[in-house]
């Protein structure tokens, strides 16, 4: 269950897999307060993890950089459920495809 209320909300069940990114693509003309939670069969759910993605902007985050130690196990696949208070596209990356990482500015 959320801490959020949102207007958005969608659930990715394909199996993602630790390593994958996704791709996060705010479209409206406001911020959007993003909560990503990660859910593995007969584990707990990890998160929710915020982001707050500027308007008419994309962020690419990868489950590592999210999640830290909480990791599931590389075998383990994950489905994600993503809520916003913005219209949000969410589109997933395998991590054998060609997607770029992008990382967070160390400014």
């Amino acid at each position: 269950m959320s801490t959020m209320v949102g207007n958005w909300k969608m659930a990715i069940t394909d199996g993602c897999m630790p390593g994958d990114q996704l791709s996060l693509l705010n479209v409206s003309s406001a911020s959007a307060h993003v909560e990503l939670t990660f859910c593995t069969e007969g584990g707990q759910p990890l998160g929710p993890f915020r982001l707050t993605i500027p308007p008419q902007r994309t962020q690419s985050p990868i489950l590592e950089d999210l999640v830290g130690s909480d990791l599931p196990s590389p075998s383990l696949p994950y489905s994600v459920v993503v809520v916003s208070d913005a219209p949000v596209l969410v589109q997933p990356h395998p991590a054998g495809q060609n997607a770029p990482k992008v990382r967070p500015s160390a400014a």
